[in-house]
């Protein structure tokens, strides 16, 4: 019965990680920038392979680290905050990519630390991450000058909703 409730639990998380990220397409990719970060070679089924860099926290336990990545890296049906980086970082004015790549590192971490935790406890839920990617998207395609902003105004609501 448990494992089968995780399954259930597994499909659900999954699905919602395909509303909330597939609204951005992926457009290119980040190298790894230290040492110590977690690669990762996905999509081959479909064509592609990509290299993604980010820590998975110690802190974490198994499932949690099991969501962490799937926030990370997406799965077959979403794509994950590393693509949404890749993407945002591509349209951005190339003076701010050092900075937003940061930014978005630091987000991502914060959003998906939160995120991965069981949904009777997390305070970031699904609409919010549909809310704050359609704000990037939107922002990238419209005005990538305004991306530090966004980015900055996406990370006060997380701090706000984490309070």
């Amino acid at each position: 019965m448990a494992k089968a409730l995780e399954s259930v639990e597994y499909v659900v998380k999954s699905a919602f990680v395909a509303l909330i990220v597939s609204f951005v397409v992926f457009n290119g990719n980040v190298p790894p920038a230290t040492a110590g970060e977690a690669l990762a070679s996905v999509g081959a089924g479909l064509g592609a392979s990509h290299v993604y860099a980010y820590e998975i926290p110690a802190l974490l336990n198994q499932e949690e680290r099991k969501w962490f990545q799937v926030f990370q890296e997406g799965n077959l049906l979403s794509e994950g905050w590393q693509d949404i980086s890749a993407e945002i970082l591509a349209r951005t004015p190339p003076e701010q990519r050092p900075a937003q790549k940061v930014a978005l590192d630091n987000l991502g971490r914060k959003i998906g630390m939160e995120w991965c935790r069981p949904n009777s406890v997390r305070k970031v839920n699904s609409s919010m991450l549909m809310a704050w990617g359609d704000i990037l998207r939107t922002t990238a395609r419209k005005n990538p000058q305004q991306l530090a902003k966004a980015i900055a105004y996406i990370d006060q609501k997380v701090d706000a909703a984490l309070d």
